[in-house]
């Protein structure tokens, strides 16, 4: 297996390397994410995204899935679109994606703040998670900075995508910030993943550039309010700094 999805047509056929971590005949967040990512751009290659909201109806199966996008609203200088991620006739996971055009006279760059002071090689490979294979570890190299993925509190780890999103297509800057976002509440679980889920129905990314390079930094920190609601906040960096922010709704409860 050399890509997470084979295209087909306009069918998407998933492989091992998108499973998650919490069923073998479902998939991680992240590789629909890179999925939708690069349909969006496909459809619509001509302005910058500023944000992608996934919405995951439901686990995402191991089936064969189609990508239907449409604009809601283009105007000058923002354009709003939606991709439905579909297993036959069923939406199993929409996005609403922002593009937004500025002037070509440039402005003033004012970078976020904060950096990972160690990088991608400096790093401990994450330890094998499942024995089957899956997305995290098998499709995408994952190297600890700070924390461990069974070890609670906030994290930092390093991703990279190791196999293309589809096919031989070489993965773009925004596929690849979009496959290490959706980890967030899964480096910085607040709580024991033994005795607890911590799932999110749902991944918001605000992106102020593209990335650069292969290696997508995920500095992360999760939250719990006992009344079961969490929230993963992220920041996304690259070998220049950070980049984006990623958030994550959780829904927690006792295995």
């Amino acid at each position: 297996m050399d890509a997470l999805y084979i295209r087909s047509g306009d069918t998407f056929q998933p492989t091992e390397l998108t499973r998650g971590p919490w069923d073998p005949n479902a998939q991680h967040g992240g590789a629909p994410a890179a999925l939708i990512a690069g349909e969006l751009e496909r459809f619509a290659p001509d302005r910058p995204f500023a944000r992608i909201a996934l919405h995951l109806m439901k686990p995402v199966p191991l089936v064969p899935l189609t990508v239907d996008i449409a604009i809601d609203r283009d105007g000058r200088r923002a354009r709003r679109l939606r991709a439905d991620l579909k297993a036959g006739d069923e939406i199993v996971s929409f996005a609403y994606a922002l593009q937004l055009q500025g002037d070509p006279e440039p402005v003033p760059e004012v970078p976020l703040c904060g950096q990972i002071p160690l990088g991608p090689e400096q790093g401990e490979p994450a330890a094998r998670f499942t024995e089957y294979t899956m997305f995290g570890g098998d499709g995408v190299d994952v190297h600890f900075v700070k924390g461990a993925f069974f070890e609670p509190g906030p994290a930092t780890a390093w991703f990279r995508l190791k196999v293309a999103v589809v096919d031989d297509e070489p993965p773009t800057p925004l596929q690849r910030a979009m496959a290490a976002a959706d980890f967030g509440n899964g480096i910085s679980a607040a709580v024991s993943w033994d005795q607890f889920t911590f799932v999110n129905p749902e991944l918001t990314v605000f992106l102020l550039r593209e990335p650069e390079g292969d290696w997508i930094g995920n500095d992360a920190t999760t939250a719990i309010d006992p009344g079961g609601i969490g929230l993963s906040d992220a920041t996304l960096h690259d070998a220049r700094g950070p980049f984006a922010r990623a958030l994550q709704s959780l829904y927690v409860s006792k295995r």
